[in-house]
């Protein structure tokens, strides 16, 4: 008999083994909801990144007053090794505009085996002081034959400056 570990010992340590594991693999197959600040996606152009306005906390990204061109960044939505299939239902937009319409979050999908790109939400701000969120429904995401990615569009005004603050894929 192993006088360090007595039967009734190792049979508990054995069992609290098994629901650490059992746990692991439970939390593992679970996926919280992405979310990324504005100011962490990348802008696509030069125009983008010269005319922005980010706070040193980069807490979002602001537009120039008009006119200006159009500020576009892009969101990788995770990576395309995740292993584990996301149930999110909804595409959520931050964002600060009063005029309405200013502030646009779409989510697309990149198929692995063709390359086609295909819109499956869009989220457009309504006209809202202070900041607001709008919601969206999405359909069922395959990471298996895609990968996505969301483009966040902000339009200059001429009264005022508009800002996107966070785009989240929720349940």
């Amino acid at each position: 008999m192993n006088t360090r570990f007595p039967p009734a010992r190792l049979a508990r340590a054995l069992a609290a083994g098994a629901l650490l594991a059992v746990t692991a693999s439970a939390h593992a197959a679970f996926i919280d909801d992405w979310q990324s600040a504005a100011s962490a996606c990348t802008p696509i152009n030069s125009s983008t990144l010269g005319t922005a306005t980010i706070p040193t906390t980069g807490a979002y990204v602001r537009a120039p007053l008009a006119p200006a061109a159009k500020l576009v960044y892009v969101c990788n939505v995770l990576d395309s090794f995740a292993t584990a299939a996301p149930t999110w239902d909804y595409l959520q937009l931050q964002y600060l505009d009063p005029v309405g319409g200013a502030v646009r979050a779409q989510l697309f999908e990149k198929s692995k085996a063709t390359g086609s790109v295909v819109l499956l939400a869009s989220a457009v701000s309504a006209a809202a002081v202070p900041i607001s969120t709008v919601t969206v429904l999405v359909p069922a995401m395959n990471f298996a034959a895609n990968s996505y990615h969301v483009v966040i569009t902000l339009l200059p005004q001429t009264s005022t400056q508009v800002q996107a603050h966070m785009v989240t894929l929720t349940q």
